[in-house]
Formats: structure tokens, sequence, C-alpha cells
């Protein structure tokens, strides 16, 4: 019997050191962000402007980046020699980058339109907002099939397949959201480099096509063992 308290108190010990990681990920990748958009807002308008609006956009980096990081982690643990030890973070930092990503569309619909400010959108925003909305309901959808209860009921081999489409499919569509928002302002910073730092979503995305690509490096790999 104690053996047992022993060990489940370990695991919970455990499971709590992964959500304090994540959520200190969450916040370190968010402070990073409002001091970059900070300084670069200088270098680019010329003023020193703390607000709502930049806080939303070191949300949306945070959980852009940290959704990928969770998908980037399946590529590392199947090519590199660390067995499946980067496996045990990627629930927690994808369902952290989730929930960054709820507070984010928060921001944007609810609380900024009462501070008189107003989220990055095209003309149409739908061709921005849809594919981030899109996004949230499949990372959503992902948040309720984490839980044991869908395991059960569908099997191990569907459930990894339904967690994995449709959590790349969401990555894809947090990434077309990001493109369709900054791409102007992208092909602006390399044609002019007039605010000296590009923005900082632009490495994210970069990071986010690159975890996409080694998921297609993976899938062809398991395809050349089973020939």
């Amino acid at each position: 019997m104690k053996t047992a308290w022993n060990n489940a108190n370990g695991w919970n010990r455990g499971v709590r050191r992964l959500w304090l990681r994540a959520w200190g990920a969450a916040a370190a990748v968010a402070a990073f962000g409002c001091l970059y958009f900070f300084v670069r807002q200088y270098f680019k308008d010329g003023v020193w402007l703390f607000d709502l609006a930049l806080v939303n956009k070191s949300l949306g980096t945070a959980s852009l980046f940290l959704l990928t990081l969770s998908m980037f982690l399946t590529g590392v643990a199947y090519f590199s020699n660390r067995g499946s030890r980067p496996l045990a973070f990627r629930k927690h930092y994808g369902l952290v980058g989730f929930w960054v990503g709820v507070a984010h569309a928060a921001v944007s619909h609810l609380l900024l339109p009462l501070w008189d400010l107003h989220p990055e959108r095209k003309t149409n925003a739908w061709l921005s907002d849809g594919p981030g909305v899109a996004a949230i309901v499949l990372f959503a959808m992902m948040a309720a099939a984490s839980n044991p209860s869908p395991k059960e009921r569908l099997g191990g081999a569907a459930w990894r397949r339904l967690l994995r489409y449709t959590g790349y499919a969401g990555l894809v569509l947090s990434l077309g959201h990001t493109v369709a928002l900054k791409a102007s302002s992208w092909t602006n910073y390399f044609r002019t480099f007039g605010s000296v730092l590009p923005s900082l979503s632009l490495p994210v995305a970069l990071f986010a096509a690159a975890a996409v690509l080694l998921r297609l490096a993976v899938w062809v790999s398991q395809l050349r063992n089973r020939t």
C-alpha cells in the first residue's frame, strides 16, 4: 500500500512538473514577445508604447510557438536517440498553447474593442480570422480527445490518428492565419528593412512550417521502412 501511494505521489509530482514547465514556457515566450514588440515598435514607428494590442500579439505568437513545439517533438523523438522522452512534453505544451490561443482570440474580439483598439486583420476579416477560428475548433477537439475516455472508446491506434491529423490540420490553419495577417509586413521588411527588426511572427511561422515538413519526413521514413 505504501509503495503504491509513493508511486502515485511521484507520478503526480511528475505531472505537475510538466504542467509547470509548459506554463513557464508560455509565460517566458509571451514576456519575450512583449519586450520584442515593444522595442520593435520604437524602431518601426519611433514611439515607446505598451498597450493591450501589443500583449495580444505576444499571446498569438506564444500560442503558435507552443503548438508547434508540441508537434515538433514528435519528429525529434523519431529521428533522435532520446527515445520517447520528448513525447512526454507534447500534451502539456499543446494544451497550454491551445489555452493561450483561446486567450488571444478572446482579447482580440472582446477586450480590444472595449479599449477602442483593433486587432490586426485584413479588410475581409474572414480571410485572416477564418483559419484562426477553425484552428481553435480543431484544437478544442484535440483537447477533448486527450482525455482517457475517448482513447478507450476509439482504441489506441484510431485515437492516435485522430490526434495526429487533427493536430497538423490545426497547425496548418494556424500558420495560414498568421500568413494572412503578416505576409505584407514580412515582404515590406525584406523590401525596405525599415523597422530593423522583423516581426517575431516570422521566425515562429518558419518554425511551424518546419514542424509540418518534419512530420512529412517522418511519414516518408515510415513508408520506406515498411517496404
